[in-house]
């Protein structure tokens, strides 16, 4: 099965899952799921949260694998570029990455990709 495959599968799982269910964390701890296991090849899956409490801070959210940064502000690492930009990253080589924070020292790329509530 190619990537694409595996992500239209996943997709569709996830639409069939979370059918329904209004609570946020449920949801991302289901999303979160799904997509490691569906992926062998992530240690880390997960989301992190906008604090609304603090100045351009993100906070650990549900997520499945190795231990998680609890925060991250919005002027490091490939996570906090996201947030920033609103924008997704694809970083390759995470070495290279400006200001990249080694959560996990096996990490050797990234996917980051915000997810907006309806406020934005």
């Amino acid at each position: 099965m190619t990537k694409a495959q595996k992500y239209r599968e996943a997709a569709a799982e996830i639409a069939a899952v979370i059918e329904g269910e209004p609570n946020l964390i449920a949801r991302m701890a289901t999303v979160s799921n799904i997509l490691h296991h569906a992926f062998e090849h992530y240690f880390w899956t997960g989301f992190y949260l906008v604090d609304r409490t603090k100045d351009r801070e993100l906070v650990i959210g549900p997520y499945q694998g190795t231990l998680g940064c609890l925060r991250i502000p919005f002027d490091k690492g490939v996570c906090g570029a996201c947030a920033a930009r609103r924008e997704t990253i694809i970083v390759d080589d995470v070495h290279a990455f400006p200001g990249h924070i080694a959560c996990d020292s096996r990490s050797e790329s990234e996917i980051v990709v915000p997810v907006f509530d309806k406020p934005g």
